[in-house]
């Protein structure tokens, strides 16, 4: 079933942005809804169709005229949701999923709804092709691109769409959805949260991950290898985690998000006891790091990994950030 607008989670200013836009009856031909992967910008698009459609006129749609139930079934026919596997999204899939199908009338509603998932995907070719239709869209057209990075798109594009931002949840909102949806434990709760970056897409997908837990253990054992380490030890550890980054996708992010996370709660620990730590199903292992490392040594670690992450997301050498990040999490 179609979430209406009130089911919507988070970013409380562009639903109320689009509610407003629908009861003044000021509804834009195009809009852009950005936001990373997981801050339901598929969801809020479409609870805007639902609304727009709704022969009731309901705010969160009625669920029960045709148009609601055919939004429901997914198989309603003035709405129409384009999307690819491609890397890039070619002229030719403007043309035949959108350009030639807005060229006729909607079939029962009042607007005929486009919504193009990835549209920073597209090629300029096909972003060229697209702008000649919102330049001059049919009446009854509304084309709602949906994008992880808003600047991939033409200028001229952007200047004919309403943006919409969506930001990342908060810790708490994903742990009370985790919670409420019962897609893991209660302990697991903020953990998941804290390394789902506000993404509830992503919490979901890491419940599921066994990838993900295998994962936190290594991250666990980091801080015993690295102490008892000696050169060829830590080498070892680097070569480990380029090969993470090489068998899974984002491999050595997570992995050095964890040992960032590990560290997060070391430092808690040290300074106010169990209280805020997240992983408490490692409390004997963090409360007998705490007890081997001073607070000094814990920062300076824990700044280490911040600036290696950092580096490596700006495409730095790999190798080379790892070797500063182990050299300085071991100094005296």
């Amino acid at each position: 079933m179609i979430k209406g607008f009130d089911d919507f989670l988070g970013n409380v200013s562009a639903v109320k942005g689009l509610k407003s836009m629908i009861a003044s009856g000021r509804v834009s031909h195009a809009y852009i809804f950005d936001g990373a992967y997981g801050t339901g910008k598929k969801t809020l698009a479409y609870a805007f169709a639902k609304a727009l459609q709704c022969e009731n006129g309901a705010e969160n749609g009625c669920g029960k005229c045709y148009s609601c139930k055919a939004l429901d079934s997914g198989e309603h026919p003035d709405v129409f949701f384009v999307d690819t596997d491609k890397t890039t999204i070619g002229v030719d899939v403007i043309r035949d999923e959108i350009i030639d199908r807005a060229k006729t009338k909607p079939y029962s509603s009042k607007y005929k709804i486009f919504i193009l998932n990835g549209a920073e995907r597209l090629t300029e070719q096909a972003q060229n092709a697209l702008l000649k239709t919102i330049e001059e869209p049919p009446a009854y057209g509304v084309f709602i691109l949906l994008v992880s990075n808003y600047n991939k798109l033409l200028v001229t594009v952007l200047s004919r769409c309403v943006l919409i931002r969506l930001n990342a949840l908060g810790r708490e909102t994903l742990e009370r959805e985790l919670l409420k949806t019962k897609a893991c434990d209660r302990q697991m709760c903020g953990l998941i949260a804290e390394c789902a970056g506000g993404s509830l897409g992503e919490a979901l997908r890491l419940c599921s991950d066994e990838g993900f837990f295998t994962l936190r253990e290594k991250a666990a054992k980091f801080f015993d290898r690295v102490e008892a380490a000696d050169l060829m030890g830590l080498y070892e550890i680097i070569d480990e985690a380029i090969e993470l980054d090489k068998s899974h996708d984002k491999g050595l992010d997570s992995f050095l998000s964890l040992i960032y996370l590990f560290y997060r709660d070391l430092l808690v620990f040290k300074t106010c006891g169990e209280e805020g730590v997240i992983q408490k199903d490692y409390l004997g292992l963090i409360e007998d790091i705490c007890g081997r490392l001073t607070l000094k040594k814990l920062i300076k670690g824990s700044e280490a990994v911040s600036e290696a992450r950092r580096e490596i997301g700006m495409n730095v050498n790999k190798q080379l950030c790892l070797e500063q990040m182990l050299f300085k999490i071991k100094e005296k």
